[in-house]
């Protein structure tokens, strides 16, 4: 489903991310469990090469849902996100060892401090600037140690075009959740929007929008933010990457300066 033009019930404020990650989120997500995370964290934590001693970054790590798992891989850890209300969640998952911080992507506290990030469940493309996007690059690159490694999971724009849904609407916990899907071509965003009702009350509409980056447009973005793309597969599976696959799972380093 495209549309060139967004009519007022589709429109999306720059800003979305703010209301998107609140109290209903978890709700919204449920079936995103701890569980879930698992084999995708030790997944992750393998082709990165994580050790015991290195220090490691769940980069807008939401509940802490991989920081569980990362956490038995190596005890030097720590999970940054914008949302209170799920880094909240998150403190009453995670060990106590492991530093949470709350901060924007584009502009994270840290510098040179950690010998592996992670991104998981596409956690990148959420501006509506392209340089919004490249700042949060640049700044994942800057909080990496020279040779530090990364783990980049995002949605491949070909298979949402082919595979997108238009219209679904499930049962969560009681709430009933509407979900609405289009792609706007001319912005190469692919937008949700959602309505979380309880018993025939509406509790809250949000809206999500991600950019739609091609493998080519991805890889050479975070070239120019001093990240090495290395190995890139399409699932969890560790299939290659190819057109259709169901994911874009970007593993590299940071190039010395």
């Amino acid at each position: 489903m495209c549309r060139n033009e967004s009519t007022q019930q589709d429109a999306v404020a720059d800003d979305w991310y703010v209301d998107a990650f609140g109290a209903l989120y978890p709700i919204i997500y449920a079936h995103r469990t701890i569980e879930a995370a698992a084999p995708e964290a030790r997944f992750a934590a393998l082709v990165v090469q994580l050790r015991d001693d290195d220090m490691a970054l769940d980069l807008c790590c939401g509940a802490g849902r991989h920081l569980v798992t990362l956490r038995q891989v190596t005890r030097r850890l720590a999970g940054v996100d914008y949302s209170p209300a799920l880094l909240a969640l998150a403190r009453t998952r995670v060990d106590p060892s492991v530093g949470l911080v709350r901060a924007d992507m584009r502009a994270l506290p840290f510098f040179a401090a950690f010998d592996v990030a992670f991104s998981f469940f596409t956690s990148f493309g959420y501006f509506m600037e392209d340089r919004d996007n490249f700042q949060s690059a640049r700044c994942m690159a800057r909080a990496l140690k020279p040779g530090g490694r990364f783990f980049l999971d995002y949605l491949n724009p070909k298979m949402v075009a082919r595979s997108l849904q238009a219209e679904t609407e499930r049962a969560s916990q009681g709430y009933v959740i509407h979900e609405q899907r289009w792609i706007d071509a001319e912005a190469q965003r692919v937008n949700k929007r959602v309505t979380v009702t309880q018993d025939n009350r509406p509790l809250g509409v949000f809206m999500e929008s991600v950019r739609l980056y091609a493998h080519g447009e991805m890889t050479d973005m975070l070239v120019r933010a001093g990240l090495r793309v290395e190995q890139s597969f399409g699932d969890y599976d560790g299939a290659a990457y190819a057109s259709d696959s169901p994911r874009m799972l970007l593993v590299g380093v940071k190039d010395a300066p």
